[in-house]
């Protein structure tokens, strides 16, 4: 693939007229207006405070027998109780979901009220696919840079194990005589296949990125690096007996501590039995949730609230549906270039591990070093509950910037099925 340009607010490779023709990659970039880096206004979008359920594996985890509304309710009230906020003071609620009906609309409503949050507050949902928790945090920090609210609450939810990604809806039987419409229906797995094949990303390579993750991710549970980010959650569980029992859930369990090259490399392909794509080097599916408060910088300031982190730049790139997962190649140089910055300047990328193939494509193909992507492993050990990811993302990287006790700056970024990226650069100001 080219190199990467920006040009006029579009995304292009290089060479390209700027147009938005299915035979190029350029696409419309989702702009916000973000103070520079470094900066400081009143109008700055701040993030307050964020926090996560611990993400269990689908099916069989903890939280296997959890509802969603259960999982957002327990971020949600622990977010304000955190920072002592009262939940009238939000101007909004928005909830990224996928699966759930409706993209959880009655859902995000029921935790709403089962979290003790007044009638008067409102709430909604948005579904970007994998990016949808970041999307709602797009959202919140719109409406607060548009005046139209102070402070907001920005989730993801997802239940992996009670809802499946099999049902695409009611689609137009058209869709087979046009190509990316007909492309949007290519399972995740073979867009996967697609990406390593196309640009020459090795099993070798993709298990390796694998073991990195597992092993970065069993590091940081053991030390209780994740402890202040996850909100522990008191639940019900069916064992294999059929036996319910009252469990609180304070661990990630998909994270595999004994995972070995060896044992990777054993792995069958998952999705073309000569692939390279494995359940090894691929995400989980899982269950989880998360929360993030942002709010306006001088009513955060009048309110006396902490500040975790801000939002300096923001994009959502499209990109082929049969090679959805490059969208993070495309979408952090557009986040990048608002927030002036480059990805030198980037101490931290927290890049959604859809699969080793796609993350490892966008990491070489931007040129950022390995020490910098998932300091405390991704989705390949953590899991991709996939309305929650891009919320959990968020509160995982402000934490681990503000671990390194000075200003730093971050990168959050997932592909999203169908054919897009999307990318958040976030400043922690230090101490």
């Amino acid at each position: 693939m080219n190199r990467l340009q920006i040009i006029s607010g579009h995304l292009c490779p290089s060479g390209s007229s700027g147009s938005s023709g299915s035979s190029g990659h350029s696409r419309d970039v989702w702009r916000t207006e973000c103070g520079s880096a470094g900066s400081s206004g009143p109008e700055d979008v701040l993030v307050v405070h964020g926090r996560r359920s611990a993400v269990g594996k689908a099916k069989r985890g903890a939280f296997k027998d959890t509802t969603p509304d259960e999982l957002l309710s327990a971020v949600m009230t622990a977010v304000l109780t955190d920072v002592g906020l009262s939940a009238d003071k939000l101007g909004d609620v928005c909830v990224g979901n996928v699966l759930q009906p409706g993209a959880g609309a009655v859902m995000a409503r029921v935790a709403h009220f089962l979290s003790g949050f007044p009638e008067t507050v409102p709430v909604y949902t948005v579904n970007r696919q994998c990016s949808s928790g970041l999307q709602a945090v797009f959202n919140i920090a719109g409406a607060i840079r548009s005046r139209s609210i102070d402070l907001g609450l920005a989730c993801g939810v997802e239940s992996m194990s009670l809802r499946g990604m099999g049902d695409p809806g009611d689609l137009s039987s058209r869709l087979t005589d046009n190509d990316k419409a007909r492309d949007c229906l290519i399972p995740m797995g073979i867009t996967s296949e697609n990406v390593a094949e196309k640009f020459g990303v090795s099993r070798e390579k993709q298990d390796a990125f694998a073991l990195s993750s597992q092993q970065k991710a069993a590091r940081a549970q053991s030390t209780g690096v994740f402890d202040q980010e996850i909100v522990p959650v008191t639940t019900r569980f069916v064992d294999n007996e059929g036996k319910e029992r009252e469990v609180t859930v304070t661990k990630d369990d998909g994270i595999r501590a004994g995972t070995t090259l060896a044992g990777l490399k054993k792995l069958r392909p998952a999705f073309k039995p000569d692939g390279s794509t494995t359940a090894g080097n691929s995400s989980q599916v899982s269950d989880g949730a998360a929360a993030v408060l942002l709010g306006r910088r001088s009513v955060v300031e009048a309110l006396g609230l902490p500040v975790l982190g801000v939002l300096r730049g923001s994009a959502v790139v499209g990109v082929p549906p049969d090679l959805m997962g490059i969208g993070p190649a495309f979408a952090i140089p557009a986040a990048l270039q608002q927030a002036g910055l480059t990805v030198a300047d980037i101490d931290v990328f927290e890049i959604n591990e859809a699969f080793a193939s796609q993350a490892v494509y966008c990491v070489e193909k931007l040129g950022i070093p390995l020490e910098k992507v998932n300091p405390n492993g991704g989705a390949i050990a953590l899991g991709h509950p996939l309305g929650c990811t891009g919320a959990r993302q968020v509160v995982t990287l402000l934490n681990e910037l503000k671990r390194r006790g000075r200003r730093a700056y971050g990168v959050v970024s997932m592909c999203i099925g169908t054919g897009m990226g999307a990318a958040a650069v976030f400043e922690y100001p230090g101490p």
